[in-house]
């Protein structure tokens, strides 16, 4: 299952069911309320968001996720490197709000964020969006 997570990988319902299993036996008669004061705490919605969190992720999986922007030669040297900071933070946090954008280390290329850093280029802008929503932990919808 973390392989999965670390590579961008859908995870099963039977993917989740068995980790939450572990984890509270792991916390065996305190389990459960272990297991949601973990996700609380960490503020992750999902288990599988807090594991990514935890582990990263396989940056070749991000770089897929972004492979289009970086082959662009249409790009500006500072809209390139933006993009390899967000393959950056993928690799080393795992996941990431498209807020995130907006803030240093990425306001640090430009205070106006990626609309301005990529102005004229709304498909960029709207592909940076959909790539980053791309690489967020993916599980069955039955599976909470």
């Amino acid at each position: 299952m973390i392989h999965r997570l670390r590579t961008n990988q859908p995870l099963t319902a039977t993917d989740l069911q068995g980790l939450e299993k572990t984890l509270a036996e792991i916390g065996e008669d305190d389990g459960e309320s272990l297991f949601n004061g973990l996700l609380a705490r960490s503020e992750s919605p999902t288990l599988a968001h807090f594991v990514r969190s935890m582990v990263g992720m396989d940056r070749t999986a991000a770089q897929a996720a972004f492979s289009g922007f970086l082959t662009d030669q249409s790009l500006t040297p500072p809209q390139i490197r933006f993009i390899e900071m967000v393959i950056e933070q993928l690799t080393a946090r795992g996941v990431m709000d498209a807020s995130a954008l907006y803030e240093p280390p990425f306001s640090n290329l430009h205070a106006g964020g990626p609309d301005a850093l990529f102005a004229g280029k709304d498909n960029v802008i709207t592909g940076i969006f959909e790539a980053l929503e791309s690489t967020r932990p993916r599980i069955p919808a039955t599976a909470g």
